[in-house]
């Protein structure tokens, strides 16, 4: 492993350690339209990290690997990514030599192919390098999630809204009342998708049924991925929660958080397996809500920033501004520094706006969520 890219890793946070072991594949039906295939279970080697191979269905127009749990002490990411070829997909010591993204992920990492038009899913057989870092020995169980349906000309997505005791935040965020009191909402959403060509479809509203008092204020990544574990069932849709108020370990208030990017679409019971949002400001500001909903599910569907906060990083998109300027020179990209250059676009750091590119459009009608 060469000097740089050891100092990649520790840019990263990720420091580790140790043998590796495989089942034979297996493959579960999920709902139509999506395929499963469980890869097996490994276990690192001596160089912190696991290889397998993934070879999606020949009529496939996405693949989703994750591989986990793992826990919340310890983050991986992708070494590398081979494709069919020989060519890379990946390469952690050079993430923008291609049109791909995979982020660093505590407990769960997700991998969606393709995140681009301009790296899309070829038939053959993929090679996975994932990296632990852990000083010791661990395993994880990899997954593929296979979206076999063909992309329709004008893609829908179905949404589960579950209140999480947030009544009295304003009156009638509840099941009950719940499609009247977020219709506005719901639109708003809708508008800035349809951007994308993406249109909402069947909506379903429900009161959180577990212990409301653990949730209604979440604090960090294992609360947050506790809640989303109680998504049931592996069903193409995205589930939204909406609690009080979630919060980082230095407690500082944050709108919207989704199980990736990518989520894992089309998979409960993980803690990638949904979006939890802020409703705190909502009788002030319904619009706000909106916009963290779309933003938040965008991630989920498989979208990145346009532009990162530092400007460190940007989507894999060809067809969406990288905003380069820091004027101020406060190592924060904001959106009126980045006027023309990515910031009216809904998947910008911020979320402050809704426009949407065709290139996102494109990653959206391909997740397993749609149909």
């Amino acid at each position: 492993m060469s000097a740089r890219f050891v100092s990649v890793l520790y840019a990263l946070g990720l420091v580790g350690a140790a043998s590796l072991a495989a089942c034979d594949p297996e493959k579960a039906p999920l709902e139509e339209g999506v395929e499963r295939e469980e890869l097996g279970t490994f276990t690192t080697d001596t160089g912190n990290a696991i290889t397998f191979d993934v070879s999606p269905p020949s009529d496939a127009v996405s693949a989703l690997v994750y591989c986990g749990p793992y826990g919340y002490d310890m983050l991986a990411t992708a070494e590398s990514i081979t494709a069919p070829d020989g060519g890379s997909v990946y390469d952690l010591e050079n993430p923008g030599a291609t049109a791909m993204r995979v982020d660093t992920h505590s407990d769960i990492l997700p991998m969606l192919i393709p995140v681009s038009p301009d790296l899309g899913l070829v038939s053959g057989t993929y090679g996975f390098k994932v990296y632990f870092d852990t000083e010791s020995p661990v395993s994880a169980t990899c997954t593929g999630v296979y979206r076999v349906q063909a992309v329709e000309a004008e893609p829908t997505i179905d949404l589960d809204f579950v209140f999480v005791g947030v009544d009295g935040i304003a009156p009638g965020l509840n099941a009950a009342e719940g499609e009247s009191t977020l219709a506005a909402v719901v639109e708003e959403v809708g508008a800035a998708w349809g951007n994308a060509g993406l249109s909402i479809g069947t909506i379903t509203y429900a009161d959180f049924d577990g212990n409301v008092d653990d949730y209604t204020i979440l604090d960090g990544d294992t609360e947050l991925g506790t809640l989303l574990r109680t998504v049931s069932g592996d069903r193409r849709t995205v589930t939204f929660f909406f609690v009080q108020e979630i919060t980082n370990n230095e407690g500082v208030t944050i709108l919207g958080l989704a199980g990736g990017p990518p989520g894992l679409a089309a998979v409960g019971g993980t803690s990638k397996s949904g979006v939890v949002v802020t409703t705190a400001s909502f009788a002030s500001d319904p619009s706000e809500i909106a916009r963290i909903m779309a933003h938040e599910g965008g991630h989920f569907l498989g979208l990145f920033h346009t532009t990162e906060k530092d400007g460190s990083q940007h989507d894999p998109l060809s067809d969406t501004p990288q905003c380069t300027t820091d004027t101020s020179g406060d190592g924060v990209f904001a959106t009126n520094e980045c006027e023309g250059t990515g910031a009216d676009n809904l998947m910008f750091w911020t979320g402050a706006n809704d426009g949407m590119s065709a290139d996102q459009g494109w990653v959206l009608a391909r997740s397993a969520a749609t149909y």
